[in-house]
């Protein structure tokens, strides 16, 4: 795990500073804007086997770009303003519940110790994704549907579950696939360079 996670500290260091420069902010800006369209057809979308639980959606994808190219503390703030901004614009109906939030930021920050500065193979990828889905997904996210819902943990657990069991291939593929594409973009190309030297 300290392979994946070890350079945590200064990741965070780093991504800090990443928040006073004027071309960082705007490229973050654009992906929190991508992140939160996403977001708001995942919360405009259909219910998935007759519950408001599971839903397919896209907006980590552009959290998941933020912490590679600017670190945890950057896509941290992209997760949890993509959560608010996103309740904002399509409410699903209920109390605005700041913990998912938390988990947004808690996300995003695990996107960017994880991506910003590494190579991301396949191997990162689905290490990065398990501790998301077990972490994230399963037990915060059962935790705040118990507390908050006051839904039967063993029913929250079995429909976290059969959504996980779903995703998680689904979202190793897409993050795989899209890290393919965004790395030869040119000026993503240049942003990764400044980034390591």
């Amino acid at each position: 795990m300290s392979e994946f996670f070890g350079k945590a500290g200064t990741k965070f260091a780093e991504s800090g500073k990443m928040l006073s420069k004027p071309q960082n902010l705007t490229v973050s800006a654009m992906l929190l804007a991508l992140a939160v369209v996403f977001k708001y057809f995942e919360n405009m979308g259909m219910a998935f086997l007759g519950t408001n639980l599971i839903k397919i959606g896209f907006s980590v994808f552009p959290i998941a770009v933020a912490g590679m190219l600017y670190g945890p503390i950057v896509s941290g703030i992209v997760g949890g303003l993509t959560d608010v901004l996103g309740y904002i614009i399509a409410p699903q109906g209920g109390a605005y519940v700041p913990c998912f939030t938390i988990s947004m930021i808690l996300l995003g920050m695990i996107y960017g110790i994880s991506f910003y500065k590494e190579k991301i193979g396949l191997k990162r990828l689905i290490i990065t994704e398990l501790i998301i889905t077990i972490f994230i997904n399963i037990i915060l996210g059962v935790t705040w549907f118990v507390l908050f819902f006051g839904m039967p943990l063993e029913k929250a657990l079995s429909i976290r579950g059969i959504k996980e069991f779903f995703d998680l291939p689904l979202t190793v593929f897409i993050n795989y696939m899209l890290y393919k594409v965004i790395v030869k973009i040119p000026e993503v190309k240049h942003i990764l360079k400044k980034s390591k030297a």
